[in-house]
């Protein structure tokens, strides 16, 4: 599946032209939807909106998790709205951590979400798809807030943002140029208009058609942390190595365990928010481990945010990132 998406809609193709017509009629839609949108919920504190046009994995949440930090070293108040994808409080509100500790049913809320209060200690995260109901719980919650952070929400038009960061992931790009389905775009690269900053994560130099609508660009990367066992002990993976994800870009997994001098066997790759259930999915990994002598099987922490919970006896080792903005200096909140 990976293959396909690869070849048809990040390079132009055959079928790629085939899906234009329908691309077009939905880019249509999708301008009209944003010209005719009044204006949503607006909060007393300021929103800012981590999002992208692409779909798959980009990067938003290392970008959220570093944007809350940045302002908490400021001194600033700052709470996190996440939709809780495929979690237990997607269509409800609930607050899964506070300013004091991360509730125990916080597993439930789904992997970003649960990474993201297990992260950020001391900075209230809530899960919920209705982002106008879930700033209103914040607001009454807290009332010296200062900042509410929307994780993937460009596209929620029904609360007015402050600040909308666009994160673009410098192995996809923008794909074929294209809008869905004949291409990765959410909506038109027009909609850059809207933005504020532009974060273009990795290496390479930004695509042309992203510069050309003047927006502030910030650029920065990946760089691994610590790498951990189940446990949590810091360790130092030796021997042979095999990656296991479950997230949107993995070749961007590949890519920070690459730059950091470490090379790995294979990769078992699996559909972005894999939820690893599946026992008999875990007993074939399993079996191979062993098969090939793997000494260290690397996750990322949003997949160990679900491994964890599930029995299993793979040899884990958890590989903490932490996404780094070379030129914060620009960044004006």
């Amino acid at each position: 599946m990976q293959k396909m998406i690869e070849q048809n809609l990040y390079k132009k193709s055959l079928l790629s032209y085939l899906l234009w017509p329908l691309s077009l009629v939905y880019s249509l839609i999708l301008i009209l939807r944003r010209k005719l949108h009044s204006s949503g919920y607006r909060s007393r504190c300021k929103i800012i909106s981590v999002g992208n046009i692409v779909s798959g994995g980009s990067g938003k949440t290392p970008v959220t998790i570093f944007l809350a930090k940045h302002l908490q070293k400021k001194g600033k108040k700052v709470a996190i709205s996440h939709r809780g994808y495929k979690g237990k409080f997607e269509n409800e509100n609930k607050l899964i951590s506070d300013e004091n500790k991360v509730f125990k049913f916080a597993g439930d809320a789904g992997d970003e979400t649960f990474l993201l209060a297990s992260k950020l200690i001391g900075i209230p995260v809530i899960a919920g798809r209705n982002r106008r109901k879930s700033i209103q719980i914040l607001e009454a919650e807290y009332s010296d807030l200062d900042y509410i952070i929307l994780d993937d929400s460009f596209q929620h038009l029904k609360v007015q943002h402050d600040f909308d960061f666009i994160v673009f992931n410098a192995l996809g790009g923008i794909g074929n140029g294209f809008v869905l389905p004949s291409g990765i775009l959410r909506e038109p690269l027009s909609a850059l208009k809207y933005a504020n900053y532009i974060i273009f994560n990795g290496k390479g130099e930004v695509p042309d058609k992203i510069k050309k609508y003047n927006i502030p660009i910030l650029k920065g990367g990946y760089k691994i942390k610590q790498i951990s066992n189940v446990e949590g002990n810091l360790i130092n993976p030796e021997g042979r190595l095999a990656l296991l994800s479950g997230i949107g870009l993995p070749r961007s997994f590949e890519n920070t365990v690459l730059q950091a001098g470490l090379h790995f066997e294979k990769h078992f790759r699996f559909p972005d928010h894999y939820d690893f259930k599946d026992k008999e999915i875990i007993k074939q990994i399993s079996a191979e481990v062993k098969l090939e002598k793997i000494d260290f099987l690397l996750t990322t922490e949003k997949d160990f945010a679900k491994l964890q919970f599930i029995d299993h006896d793979l040899p884990l080792a958890i590989v903490e990132v932490e996404f780094v903005l070379e030129n914060v200096e620009e960044l004006k909140l």
